[in-house]
């Protein structure tokens, strides 16, 4: 089978996997929140709450008020765009192997998740407070960590995990090195 046919649809199927789980534990959030109010002890360390977040990751800069929360999504609109053309055109020019396409996936789906928060919920009512209207929608973070305070998603995960992989295997991703991701991974184990 051509590179291309199996590369492009396991991309977008992943990608549309990642995104369904990350909105699928946010909606399960939500609707177990009592008045803004959760908290499921899942380990010592550990918890699932409910906190909304108008900024961006890690609550950054969410009190700049609604024009800049209206920038702001449409700046992730136009990125999640671009991000996912230029991971398109990397697939088409044969530059990652099929199992490099999953840290692509992984940070696409990230994005994805956190702008449709950000340019629908407000408008659909997934928010506590007053409606905000399209692209004033605040983000539904979830993780929480006694040894790291930011809470956090999984969209957020998903970047996080997605960039750091870029970065560990960016031979295969970027510089176009003809060899599968897995000889880079085992060669991190034969120093």
């Amino acid at each position: 089978m051509n590179y291309f046919k199996k590369s492009i649809p396991f991309f977008c199927l992943l990608v549309v996997l990642l995104v369904f789980c990350d909105q699928f534990l946010k909606l399960f959030v939500f609707l177990k929140q009592d008045g803004g109010f959760l908290s499921i002890k899942v380990t010592s360390f550990f918890n699932i709450i409910y906190l909304e977040n108008n900024g961006i990751a890690f609550g950054f800069l969410s009190e700049l008020g609604s024009v800049f929360k209206f920038f702001l999504t449409l700046f992730r609109l136009f990125a999640v765009v671009f991000i996912f053309f230029f991971f398109i055109s990397l697939i088409k020019k044969k530059r990652i192997c099929l199992l490099g396409c999953v840290p692509l996936s992984l940070v696409l789906a990230g994005a994805i998740g956190n702008v449709i928060d950000s340019v629908f919920y407000s408008f659909v009512g997934m928010n506590l407070g007053p409606s905000g209207g399209l692209f004033q929608g605040r983000v539904i973070d979830m993780f929480s960590f006694s040894f790291f305070p930011p809470v956090f998603n999984l969209a957020d995960a998903f970047v996080c995990v997605g960039l750091f992989l870029i970065f560990i295997f960016q031979t295969n991703i970027v510089l176009n090195k003809k060899t599968s991701i897995w000889v880079d991974f085992r060669s991190l184990f034969k120093r």
